[in-house]
Formats: structure tokens, C-alpha cells, sequence
């Protein structure tokens, strides 16, 4: 038997009477607005998943050859340091050709000895030690991530022995520290509702207004919630297969009433047929402002929540996915990314072909290089400047 359509919320527009209301308008408006929230967390969750996907199979395969063919360059170019026709000028040229192509590439290489004998080339080439490098620039960037979560996020994150190549490990400690201090937020207001409770003082008109809305707010969740559950208690049908059909409706009752969504609870009643539209329709002002009250929380979160998937995606893969502005954007990116790595294989193994087929080609690869190492400081230079 096919599912049953089921219309969604909605308070329709009144024919031939009185247009809705601000309240109504205001529920048509939440409601809405809801809806598309969900739907553009579905449509990240999808996109995400998608990316996920594709990245493993495709760019993962396409970073690792870019990172082997970097390493047999630097291994070869390395080998070459030693030509005794090199000039004093050439060997330098070449050894930072080196050693800043293994500093962005050291810590991608997942084999401990290629790793150990790249750390070596480097250190013969930099004259200084990679390890006490990386050390001192993972201080760095634990300043910068720490000062980052104090200035976005009002916490002191820490980060003592924490991974700063890992974004994963930094969002974890950082909604850790979040929750902690959302508990210490709350624990603090309930203390201070405490004292102040504890004081022989008149509540405020404005507090007075505050907390009856509040508790009218909860107060129209909870006799839904009843509603629901006396018409869907499992446990008076004798029948197994209706039985089970309430069993599995009053799951989603509640977790619905559990996480406060009144709309859920809502579009629950519109399926079992408690209510219908013109229910809805022909609630009151004051009911409506309550349910508007709840819906306007349940906008807050849904909105935080696709704040957050976004926001991991983004640290996960060093995005900016403000660029590609939905989700059917990142995989734009992904392609874009995709042909230029291919693009940088093609040109590194075209390199390291020539340079072993023909030694006479060691030359003016040093002065290209040169050339672009001069170019760049021009730019470092100039940005000093403007800064």
C-alpha cells in the first residue's frame, strides 16, 4: 500500500475573508524558513558525503603520485648538489629549491624512513634542524589557533599536545571547551536565577511577561506531547501490526518532544489525523505567539547546526566554502582541484624525465628556479610594503 501524503504545516490564506494575522504570518513564516533549513542541511550532508567520496577515490590517488614525484625531484636534485661544475651561487639556488619543497612535503609522507631520510636531506641543505623547526612552528600555530578560538569564539582552548596538522583534533577540543563553557554559562544563570529567586525582590513587569511566555511556550509542547501520546500508547492495541505502527510513531513523538520541535509534533498530529489545517487556522493570537516562541528556537538551532556542518567541512578540507556559496559548489572545487594536480604531475614528471635524461638540462632548471625565487620575494617584498 503506498504512504499516505500527508500536507505539511501551514496555516492556508483566508478566501473571501480577513487576510491572516501577524501571528499567523509570522508561524507561515517560521515554518517556512525551517523547511528550508532542512533542506539545505540535507543538501550539505549530501554534497559533503559526496566530496568525501570522490576525494578518497580521486585526489587522495592524485596527491600521493604529486607527493612521490616531488620526492624522486628533491632525491634527484639532491644527488645533483654535489656536481663539481656547479657554481658556489647554483648549490645555494638549489638548495632551497630543496628545502622548500620538503618543508611542505615532510609531513604529508607517510612512510617513517623515507620520512627520516628526507629529514636528513633537508638539514644538510638548511643547515638547520627540521624537527626543532617544526616544533617551533607548531608553537606558532598554536598561538595563532588558541587567539583564533579566543577571538571568534570567546574560549581559551587548549591545545597543549594537541595535533595542529589535524583540523579534526582542533574542532574537537574546541566544541569540548564550547560545551564546557555553555555548562559553566548555564550552571552560572542558574545560580544567579538562585539568588535572585532567593531575594525579597518584586519581579519586573518586563521579567514577569518573560516567564509566563516561557512557561505558556513549554506549557503548549507538553499538551501536544499528552495528546499524542494517549492516542498512540502501544501499549493498548491488541492488534501486532498496529501495534507496532504506534510504536514506531511514538519513537519520533518522543525524540521530537525531547529535542522541543514543535513542528515535528505538529506535522505528527496533521499524520494521525488529530488535527488538520483549519485547526491550525483557527488558533488563537495568544496560542500562536507561543508556538512562534518555540518555533523561533527551533529556527536558532536548526540554523546553528548547518553553521556547524559547514564549518567542519570547511577545517576538514582547508575550504573556503563561502567561495562555492552552496553545496552543489564544492564540487566545483573538487573538479577545479582535481585538474590542477593533474596538471602539476604532468609538469613534475616531464621535469624529472628531462633532468635524468639529459644532465645538461640541470643548468637552466637552476636559473628558471632562481628566477622564481626572485619573483617571490619581489611579491614578499611588496606585501611588506603594503602592509
Amino acid at each position: 500500500m503506498a504512504a499516505k501524503h500527508h500536507a505539511p504545516v501551514h496555516i492556508p490564506a483566508a478566501q473571501h475573508s480577513a487576510p491572516l494575522s501577524a501571528q499567523q504570518k509570522k508561524f507561515n513564516r517560521h515554518i517556512e524558513r525551517i523547511h528550508q533549513q532542512r533542506e539545505l542541511l540535507a543538501d550539505w550532508q549530501l554534497a559533503i558525503a559526496g566530496y568525501r567520496e570522490r576525494h578518497a577515490r580521486e585526489f587522495v590517488p592524485l596527491q600521493d603520485a604529486y607527493r612521490a614525484l616531488s620526492i624522486e625531484l628533491v632525491q634527484y636534485l639532491d644527488a645533483a648538489s654535489d656536481n663539481k661544475k656547479l657554481t658556489k651561487a647554483e648549490r645555494r639556488t638549489l638548495s632551497e629549491a630543496i628545502t622548500d619543497r620538503l618543508a611542505a612535503l615532510i609531513d604529508g609522507v607517510r612512510d617513517e624512513a623515507t620520512r627520516a631520510s628526507l629529514k636528513q636531506v633537508y638539514n644538510r641543505h638548511s643547515g638547520s634542524d627540521y624537527d626543532a623547526e617544526e616544533a617551533e612552528g607548531n608553537d606558532i600555530a598554536r598561538d595563532m589557533a588558541q587567539a583564533m578560538a579566543k577571538d571568534f569564539f570567546g574560549v581559551d582552548v587548549d591545545l597543549e599536545g594537541a595535533d595542529m596538522d589535524s583540523p579534526e583534533d582542533f574542532l574537537r577540543r574546541l566544541q569540548e571547551q564550547l560545551q564546557a563553557q555553555q555548562q559553566q554559562q548555564e550552571q552560572a544563570a542558574q545560580q544567579r536565577e538562585a539568588r535572585r529567586a532567593a531575594r525579597p525582590r518584586k519581579p519586573s513587569a518586563r521579567e514577569l511577561k518573560a516567564q509566563e511566555e516561557a512557561a505558556q511556550a513549554t506549557q503548549s509542547v507538553r499538551e501536544i506531547y499528552r495528546k499524542l501520546a494517549s492516542h498512540l500508547h502501544p501499549d493498548r492495541e491488541t492488534d501486532p501490526a498496529e501495534r507496532e505502527r504506534k510504536t514506531a510513531l511514538m519513537q519520533r513523538v518522543n525524540q521530537a518532544y525531547q529535542d522541543n520541535k514543535l513542528l515535528d509534533l505538529l506535522q505528527l498530529q496533521l499524520e494521525v489525523e488529530q488535527i488538520d489545517p483549519e485547526h491550525i487556522a483557527g488558533l488563537s493570537e495568544e496560542r500562536l505567539s507561543h508556538y512562534n516562541r518555540v518555533l523561533a528556537e527551533q529556527l536558532r538551532e536548526l540554523q546553528q547546526e548547518v553553521w556547524e556542518v559547514q564549518d567542519h567541512f570547511q577545517m576538514e578540507f582547508g575550504l573556503d566554502i563561502l567561495r562555492s556559496g552552496k553545496p552543489a559548489g564544492i564540487m566545483r572545487e573538487l573538479r577545479s582541484q582535481l585538474q590542477i594536480v593533474e596538471y602539476e604531475n604532468l609538469r613534475l614528471r616531464k621535469q624529472v624525465n628531462q633532468l635524468r635524461d639529459d644532465p645538461a638540462a640541470l643548468k637552466p632548471w637552476i636559473k628558471a628556479e632562481r628566477e622564481q625565487q626572485k619573483a617571490q620575494q619581489y611579491d614578499m617584498d611588496d606585501l611588506d610594503d603594503w602592509l
